[in-house]
């Protein structure tokens, strides 16, 4: 987890569509600096909430008030991959983006609208799975959701199972009931159910203090602020320097996480009490990243490898042990990705495309989770959803789900 602008947000909704508040690959590092630039082809509106300051990170999930669902792994025989396909009856176009928010729950966009600039051949539909993408159901949305192809692109904004937004040019159809029923709001107005896509599960972020989240202001030092809060929250104990890497992390205890990397040093403050109250841990020389469980028991940082510059080597991993880091052994050379998921474990994901976990000492293979990489095809992201459920998306061709707990899960294969 690094940088959040809205470059971030929307490179990973990107990069996950097949689509992706996910969580961040290591491979993705330099490709999103180079996005930096282009964030104007980006969403108005909300894609600003997190422009209010460079390098700010957040995680969405689900509401804070609502307990995620239990996972329900059916485990295929003999540890094969459960194969599944996402075909909804009655949807036009390819699948554009594909998010889910749970083991259970996912939605996904198909269009047509890509191909033409004619209003009358242009259709996008949305489809909705409660079952972990075994059967899907096409949700009827408004006709303003068919306008051709403008200047700003369509993006899927999940942030639960009930709450979903459409951005469109020039507005966001936005479902608070499972897409039972849409509104219409224009693009300088999103409401809050869509400014919760790009925040913490609890509705945190760090803006510039009194800014509107949807103005893009620059300001010497940002704030800690909540969506929906009349009163700012308790802000953290270290500077956030408009000049920093920032970081928002919120875990399922409803901790937040700050950090703040700067001059080669990542500081870190943890959040208590609905950020009441605030620890500092120690500042750590040479790490670039934090990592978090989603249920909060266990935190990592990663960093580059001694000598190096480069972006994409984070190899160095430092372990929180009794509010200390204590470095441990590093990362496998050819790590592509990394991330927390609970029971202590590290999700990785290797440049050859295989997947395992790394216990801080040593790495295991899930070797029922390969498949072979087509020429020029882009390595996985990899993402952890609140309740624990590892993603993999692999671009415009497979997500795969893994369902259970630890090194206890079943795999399913979700067919573009």
């Amino acid at each position: 987890m690094r940088e959040i602008n809205l470059d971030r947000l929307f490179a990973d909704f990107e990069a996950a569509s097949a689509p992706t508040f996910r969580p961040p690959d290591i491979s993705d590092l330099q490709r999103r600096m180079r996005r930096r630039r282009s964030w104007r082809s980006l969403l108005a509106g909300l894609v600003v909430l997190l422009l209010t300051g460079p390098g700010v990170y957040t995680t969405a999930g689900l509401d804070a008030d609502r307990d995620p669902p239990d996972p329900t792994p059916s485990p295929a025989p003999d540890g094969q991959v459960i194969e599944r396909k996402v075909n909804p009856v009655g949807v036009a176009g390819s699948l554009r983006e594909l998010r889910f928010v749970d083991a259970r729950h996912g939605w996904a966009l198909f269009d047509t609208c890509e191909r033409t600039d004619d209003s009358r051949d242009c259709r996008r539909d949305l489809a909705r799975t409660v079952d972990g993408g075994e059967t899907w159901q096409r949700i009827p949305v408004p006709d303003a959701v068919n306008r051709p192809r403008q200047e700003w692109p369509v993006h899927l904004l999940a942030v639960d199972e009930r709450i979903v937004t459409i951005s469109i040019g020039g507005g966001y159809l936005v479902s608070t009931d499972g897409g039972a029923s849409f509104t219409e709001h224009p693009q300088e107005a999103p409401p809050e159910a869509t400014l919760l896509s790009g925040t913490t599960r609890s509705g945190y972020l760090l803006r510039c203090p009194g800014s509107d989240p949807l103005i893009r202001v620059d300001c010497p030092e940002l704030a800690l602020a909540r969506i929906g809060a009349a009163t700012p929250p308790t802000q953290p104990p270290v500077a956030l320097s408009h000049d920093a890497n920032l970081g928002l992390v919120e875990d399922g205890d409803g901790r937040l996480w700050v950090t703040v990397l700067q001059d080669g040093r990542l500081r870190t403050a943890v959040g208590a009490d609905g950020a009441a109250s605030w620890r500092q841990l120690p500042a750590v020389s040479g790490a670039d990243k934090l990592l978090v469980s989603p249920d909060g028991r266990d935190a990592w940082l990663l960093g580059r490898r001694k000598g190096s510059n480069d972006l994409s080597d984070l190899k160095r991993i430092w372990r929180l042990v009794d509010d200390r880091w204590r470095e441990q052994t590093e990362l496998p050379s050819d790590t592509n990705s990394v991330t927390a998921v609970n029971d202590g474990l590290l999700v990785v994901t290797k440049v050859g495309g295989n997947l395992g976990y790394w216990t801080g000492e040593r790495y295991i293979d899930v070797p029922e989770v390969r498949r072979p990489r087509f020429e020029g095809e882009e390595l996985p992201s990899i993402e952890v959803l609140p309740d624990d459920t590892i993603v993999i998306y692999t671009r415009n061709t497979t997500t795969t789900l893994g369902v259970g707990t630890a090194q206890s899960r079943a795999w399913i294969r979700l067919n573009h």
